[in-house]
């Protein structure tokens, strides 16, 4: 076993500590955490992708996590190691981007206020939806309202005692970045926010009005803890379903959504991830797992376009009824 892949492992296990690498590592270190990772469960969804002589990995992710989510599995790191680059949704370490992207998209226009811009029954249900999160008023004021769903999603999220920092991606991320790993994106932040930012001006008020119903019959902590829970036992019929069950409860949304946030983004990325095989790489590629499922995620989709698909996961696989 190589030392590089002896300090992927510990690196693995280690994520987030402020360790000091050396160039070896003790024979007890080593075994310690092989053992570790091998005893690891299968999270997440994993897929092999080939066509000829060529292959890539699909990894699905979630975007956030809490420590006890790691290590991910030998298997998993094994293929990372392997590959000749990670491929991410978007690299979100880098801060500076992202909050740029925010300004130039989620930012209301130099005078104006989200309060004034609110049906006063829509305000009152925003305010109190901000106060159970404990976000401050004036710090959405100055965003638009799809803007103002998605900050209190990540209230919700923090408030749950999760952190989208222990995110699957930021772990890989980090991996990757330790070993000099080339790590590419298959959108950007200001891609992502313009899909949001694209809505017109009522259209956004329907986003916020469902996402606060949704809060306030405590429907979206519900839907989140399942989708936690089926991410981490690999259940990719049971992610699916949940995609399903987020179009039916967001019915005045649900085409916008379907079109544009799962099959517009599932096509792109899959051309992508076909360009990339086609030049010869072997991309680690890391995704939202809700991209992996169904007949328009990206498993099916590089399948309709000749791959052999593998799931590198069988033992988790699910029946639904």
């Amino acid at each position: 076993m190589s030392i590089r892949f002896i300090r992927l492992l510990l690196l693995c296990l280690l994520a987030g500590s402020q360790a000091v690498w050396a160039d070896t590592a003790s024979g007890t270190a080593q075994a310690q955490a092989l053992e570790q990772l091998q005893q690891a469960p299968a999270r997440g969804l994993f897929y092999e992708v080939r066509k000829g002589g060529q292959k890539a990995y699909l990894y699905g992710t979630i975007h956030l996590g809490r420590p006890d989510f790691y290590p991910l599995d030998l298997a998993t790191i094994r293929a990372l190691a392997q590959s000749s680059e990670l491929v991410v949704e978007l690299d979100a370490t880098q801060a500076d981007k992202v909050r740029a992207a925010l300004l130039q998209n989620g930012m209301l226009p130099r005078g104006q206020t989200l309060d004034a811009m609110l049906p006063p029954e829509l305000g009152k249900r925003l305010q109190a939806q901000l106060d159970a999160q404990g976000i401050p008023e004036a710090a959405v004021q100055p965003v638009k309202p799809w803007m103002a769903g998605l900050a209190l999603l990540a209230g919700l999220i923090q408030k749950m005692g999760y952190d989208p920092e222990l995110g699957t991606d930021f772990y890989l991320i980090q991996v990757a970045r330790q070993f000099g790993m080339p790590i590419a994106e298959l959108e950007s932040a200001g891609e992502q926010f313009s899909l949001f930012d694209r809505l017109p001006h009522q259209d956004q008020l329907v986003y916020l009005e469902e996402s606060l119903s949704l809060l306030e019959n405590h429907q979206a902590q519900s839907d989140l803890e399942a989708l936690i829970a089926a991410w981490l036992a690999s259940d990719a019929p049971a992610l699916h379903q949940l995609t399903l069950k987020s179009l039916r409860d967001s019915p005045r949304s649900a085409a916008w959504m379907e079109r544009v946030l799962i099959r517009g983004r599932n096509s792109g990325m899959a051309s992508k991830v076909d360009q990339m095989i086609r030049s010869g790489h072997t991309p680690f590629v890391a995704v939202g797992a809700l991209h992996l499922t169904g007949e328009t995620g990206l498993p099916a989709l590089l399948e309709a376009k000749g791959y052999r698909v593998t799931n590198l996961y069988p033992k988790n696989v699910k029946e639904t009824p």
